[in-house]
């Protein structure tokens, strides 16, 4: 059985980035990893322009309380005007206008009132720079913007955009199947027969692995029923044809789990079998020289708990992410009541957030099963073996 740690170290070892790539245009590069290099070619601002509206005036040693100036143009936002600003002089600018010749600063127009007839008095002080922002300020020419293996968010996006990019090339998206398993099984829409269930983890999977890595990502659903010859023959036609496959259940000890032994038969070499962790500890991991498998427990939390914890990591490196888990954020807020994990593996508790009072508790029971309980979590909090966490005690969640 490996650490968790372990297990990690042995999924992204086996895990090759993709070598392909595609180029897509910029509103759809959401959430995409990037495969260029891309260095600024139009500064930022591009010009020296006004952070107010106001009047651009020579910021000079007598310029303050009092000082009265003459208003000789105005200049909007857009086409420069061409004007000039000479002592004694002011010019009415707005937010984002191109800053005039001579003017060294804009003085806010509520720091200032109109006195007569193209005339204002300034009413604070000035200094050189106020409310300038000089070109190339936020962004130089030629520096770099986009590196390969970054995650394209927002804010890049708009980067990209402000260097009039239109397309960017990034990784092409893996090819993932959602294989369920079980006899026991069936989709939601039927009716349910005694002893049946409705397959939940296919729908919960299928929604994780777009969650990670965006709703345009390619998804094969496939159910295995109990048998080790079909479910081989299906496992061996989705390794030639997928990149990643998610299995869920019939990984564990019981007559009728059959996938490590149908993994094996379809090419897949096993890496691992169980983890020291709760819940998923029959997380079972192979690769092939063409697709990597993950046979996740068939207990809905355990099946999310190991997406959360190994899964997403390994989706970003075969798209080439320089950082696989870069996205991931935490939460830090104070526990309402104590925490304590009785057994003998690291317990990756199901909690709930108070973001207003900063408080952490529980979310419903902690059974592998309690799926209405991971419905209502927004986040896991991972206790140690044997450990105990007061109330009180400041602590950092995973958020989900």
């Amino acid at each position: 059985m490996k650490s968790i740690e372990e297990a990690k170290s042995a999924i992204l070892s086996a895990v090759t980035p993709t070598s392909h790539t595609e180029s897509v245009p910029l509103l759809e590069s959401h959430g995409r990893v990037a495969r260029e290099t891309v260095a600024a070619s139009v500064p930022l601002p591009g010009f020296d322009n006004s952070a107010m509206d106001g009047f651009a005036v020579r910021a000079e040693n007598s310029l303050g309380p009092g000082m009265r100036l003459k208003v000789v143009g105005e200049q909007p936002a857009g086409r420069d005007g061409g004007l000039t600003v000479g002592a004694g002089e002011a010019v009415r600018i707005f937010t984002g206008a191109p800053i005039p010749q001579g003017a060294t600063a804009v003085v806010m127009q509520e720091d200032c009132r109109s006195v007569g007839e193209g005339e204002i008095e300034i009413t604070e002080s000035i200094s050189p720079g106020d409310f300038l922002r000089r070109a190339g300020s936020d962004l130089c020419r030629g520096q770099s913007v986009l590196k390969p293996g970054q995650r394209i968010n927002e804010g890049r996006i708009g980067v990209l955009a402000s260097q009039g990019i239109a397309a960017v090339r990034v990784s092409e998206l893996p090819r993932i199947a959602i294989v369920t398993t079980g006899d026991e099984l069936v989709p939601p829409g039927q009716e349910l027969e005694p002893g049946q269930l409705y397959n939940s983890n296919g729908a919960m999977l299928g929604s994780l692995a777009r969650s990670a890595l965006g709703n345009v990502i390619p998804l094969e659903f496939r159910h295995l029923a109990d048998d080790l010859t079909a479910s081989a023959a299906t496992l061996e036609e989705l390794r030639k044809s997928c990149d990643i496959l998610l299995l869920t259940g019939g990984v564990s000890v019981g007559d009728h789990d059959h996938v490590k032994d149908a993994a094996f038969q379809a090419g897949f070499s096993g890496e691992f079998w169980r983890v020291r962790m709760k819940p998923g500890k029959p997380l079972f991991f192979a690769a092939a020289t063409d697709s990597i498998l993950f046979g996740l427990p068939g207990n809905p939390v355990s099946a999310f708990v190991t997406f959360k914890i190994f899964v997403e990591s390994a989706l970003w490196k075969w798209c080439g992410a320089s950082t696989p888990c870069e996205m991931a954020s935490k939460f830090s807020g104070i526990l309402a009541e104590d925490f304590e994990n009785k057994g003998d593996r690291p317990h990756f508790v199901r909690v709930r957030i108070d973001r207003n009072a900063g408080k952490i508790h529980p979310s419903g029971p902690q059974r592998s099963d309690a799926l209405f309980g991971l419905s209502q979590a927004d986040g896991l909090l991972c206790i140690g073996a044997h450990g105990r966490l007061n109330a009180g005690t400041e602590v950092s969640v995973q958020l989900i």
